[in-house]
């Protein structure tokens, strides 16, 4: 398993403050893009981070890889942005997350956009016999399971959505599996007791809230996780 740390803000300033704190330990971070509507906590939009982005050195940046989880409803609007962001150079992206919710057309959003690649995210009361309905899922390139409700970092960790990893596995998924939401010291423990376990931890709060945050990382390295 490998970490990613979360960064939910709500402006530029504190966005860059976060990716600068984290950057000696972490090369690859997870933005959340909330809108206030699609879920009831409001950060930053693009043009945020854009400006974020323009406080670092070239140098600096060039090291950097984000994923972008978008929780609005104009996914579209969104991803058109990010687009654009990634053209000027100022951003490298490697995965767009958008919520199952919506009914994302995702072979609409490959094609349209081959310089990312595409994950679904599952909430906690998202059902995966509806997404093996609705998509032909062994063709999504990642699927983030939200073991928190969406929206705002510090939610609690909820035990049950951990069955969803294990239900993927055994019907065949082999794709990169992310979770994200309430991990920690103890939800860790939880997490290493399972026989199929995430690809990725999206960590949020146990590490931009931390306020040791060496001690957190040597926690979550304690639980061999790279």
């Amino acid at each position: 398993m490998k970490v990613i740390p979360s960064i939910l803000e709500k402006d530029s300033s504190s966005l860059f403050f976060q990716i600068e704190r984290l950057s000696p330990f972490f090369k690859t971070f997870q933005i959340d893009i909330a809108d206030g509507i699609f879920v009831q906590n409001k950060t930053l939009d693009i043009g945020n981070v854009i400006s974020a982005m323009k406080q670092f050195n070239n140098e600096t940046i060039s090291y950097l890889l984000f994923d972008l989880h978008l929780m609005v409803n104009d996914y579209l609007g969104a991803t058109k942005k990010l687009s654009n962001l990634v053209a000027k150079k100022l951003l490298s992206i490697k995965n767009v997350f958008i919520h199952f919710s919506l009914f994302p057309n995702y072979s609409l959003l490959t094609t349209t956009y081959p310089q990312f690649t595409f994950g679904l995210v599952l909430n906690p009361e998202d059902s995966l016999d509806k997404l093996y309905k609705l998509y032909n899922f062994k063709t999504i390139n990642c699927i983030q399971i939200m073991s928190v409700s969406p929206g705002s970092q510090g939610s609690p960790f909820l035990p049950e959505t951990l069955q969803k990893i294990q239900q993927l596995r055994k019907i065949g998924y082999k794709n990169s599996i992310f979770l994200d939401g309430g991990i920690n010291d103890k939800s860790l423990l939880q997490i290493m007791n399972l026989e199929f376990k995430p690809d990725f931890l999206v960590v949020g709060s146990y590490l931009t809230k931390s306020s040791n945050l060496q001690e957190n990382i040597d926690s979550l390295k304690s639980f061999a996780i790279a």
